[in-house]
């Protein structure tokens, strides 16, 4: 596989959905237990994981991303009167010094993701990139705790907190036991993306992203599913908020405005973390149906010249001829091609050379005919074409005659390569397998004049022969 490709494919097709997943993953982590584990005695802080899995398998910019979703959050959380005195300080709106604690909330965190990004980014460049992805990682915790302690020891002095603070418990069990989680899984992850299990997963999402409107299909169901599942997840927090708030007057429980409020604040993050759940199953879904979209396309198509097999050929012939009325007049023509002396040139030159002819009949009939019909392999050399819009002989017969001039010059041996072509006219509304009947009469009479020739004629005309 052309690694250079796979590498193009990454970064404009599956780069998008990954950092969608690891955003979604670390708004998930920042508003469940995911991300915070309190487990008496045991207390284990992930929610910097993606923003180690962002720099890992992406790249410093989605890493910075990743970080400032992972800051805005935990600046969103801090805005609750319920939270402790010291994190208020990572909200605008509870510290009472709004640039502060922007800077201590978002912008220690998109410096961590700079930092780590640009850490692994040089580990791809080293020998033993996996015990360097693995150094960085395990080490990763600690730079975070670093970074944010700087912060709030240079914005927020009185918090009686600066750099040192990260060695607090740095060899502490919950925090070894995090440190050697996150680097399983960082590592883990890494050495997935590079195994050709995933890079042949890309080349088959890359395939389906090429379809036409398949990726305009895909990234405009996730827009509408993410808009759909916002506004349904809005209406139930709204709708649980003042239950609640009813439940509780009932009870002769009267809540403040600071309760009312932290009480939405609740609801919110728990919308946030539906939400960041449903967006995870959303590219899951997406992912596998571009996958089975490549997968039924492929069952479809002949492997060696990129058209479509006999079989899914006469199924599309049939699906175009149902539309065919009999009143009407000529609508188009099956035609079948077939390469002449083929054999001779498989006995002489080898089957790789044959192959190779067979591929450049194939991309020449899909240039001259494929904006207008349908083309499929249909046996061993022979290839079959259905112009299904309504087209004049004349028109026809100089599109034949241009199909055997480049034919000509295909390089085969000291023979010029040739075809036979017959086309039939498709005017009443027969099966597929007549017309290639037809067909096939009228090419073996260009045979018989001589090959390197095409004979156009009408279903009767081909009976008569």
């Amino acid at each position: 596989m052309n690694m250079m490709h796979v590498s193009q494919l990454y970064k404009k097709n599956i780069r998008f959905y990954l950092l969608l997943t690891l955003i979604a993953l670390e708004l998930l982590m920042s508003f469940s237990f995911l991300g915070y584990i309190h487990i008496e005695p045991i207390s284990i802080t992930l929610a910097y994981i993606p923003v180690l899995l962002a720099g890992a398998l992406a790249g410093p910019q989605e890493s910075v991303i990743v970080a400032a979703v992972f800051g805005l959050s935990s600046m969103w959380k801090a805005g609750a009167h319920y939270v402790l005195p010291l994190d208020q300080l990572f909200s605008p709106f509870m510290s009472g010094h709004p640039i502060e604690s922007i800077l201590l909330s978002v912008g220690s965190r998109m410096l961590f993701g700079l930092l780590i990004g640009l850490l692994y980014m040089a580990a791809r460049q080293m020998r033993y990139t996996g015990l360097w992805i693995c150094v960085i990682s395990f080490f990763g915790r600690f730079l975070h705790s670093v970074l944010v302690y700087s912060f709030m020891g240079l914005l927020f002095p009185e918090s009686g907190y600066h750099a040192g603070s990260a060695l607090q418990g740095f060899v502490s069990v919950d925090n070894l036991a995090a440190d050697a989680v996150t680097t399983l899984l960082v590592f883990l992850l890494w050495r997935v993306e590079k195994s050709g299990h995933w890079q042949e997963f890309l080349r088959k999402l890359e395939k389906a992203r090429s379809l036409p409107g398949a990726e305009h299909y895909h990234r405009l169901s996730l827009a509408v599913s993410i808009l759909l599942t916002v506004c349904f997840s809005m209406a139930v927090a709204v709708y649980f908020v003042d239950r609640i708030d009813s439940v509780l007057s009932q009870s002769g429980i009267i809540l403040t405005d600071s309760n009312y409020s932290d009480l939405i604040h609740l609801q919110i993050q728990f919308v946030i973390g539906i939400l960041s759940l449903m967006t995870l199953v959303i590219i899951f879904l997406i992912l596998n149906r571009k996958y089975t979209t490549y997968m039924n396309i492929e069952a479809k198509i002949d492997s060696l010249t990129g058209i479509m097999t006999r079989k899914a050929f006469f199924q599309a012939c049939e699906k175009e001829l149902s539309a065919v009325l009999p009143e009407k007049e000529i609508s188009g023509y099956f035609i079948m091609f077939d390469v002449d002396y083929f054999k001779q040139i498989n006995d002489r030159y080898g089957h790789p050379a044959g192959d190779r002819i067979l591929k450049t009949v194939a991309q020449e009939l899909q240039k001259i005919f494929g904006e207008d019909g349908l083309a499929g392999r249909v046996g061993g050399d022979e290839f079959a074409v259905l112009l299904y819009l309504p087209i004049s002989r004349e028109a026809l017969e100089a599109k034949l005659q241009l199909f055997l001039n480049r034919i000509h010059k295909i390089e085969s041996d000291e023979r010029r390569l040739s075809c036979s072509i017959g086309a039939v006219s498709v005017t009443v509304s027969k099966t597929a397998e007549d017309y290639y009947l037809a067909a096939d009469r009228l090419l073996y009479m260009a045979k018989k004049q001589g090959r390197d020739r095409y004979v156009v004629g009408s279903s009767e005309e081909a009976e008569a022969q």
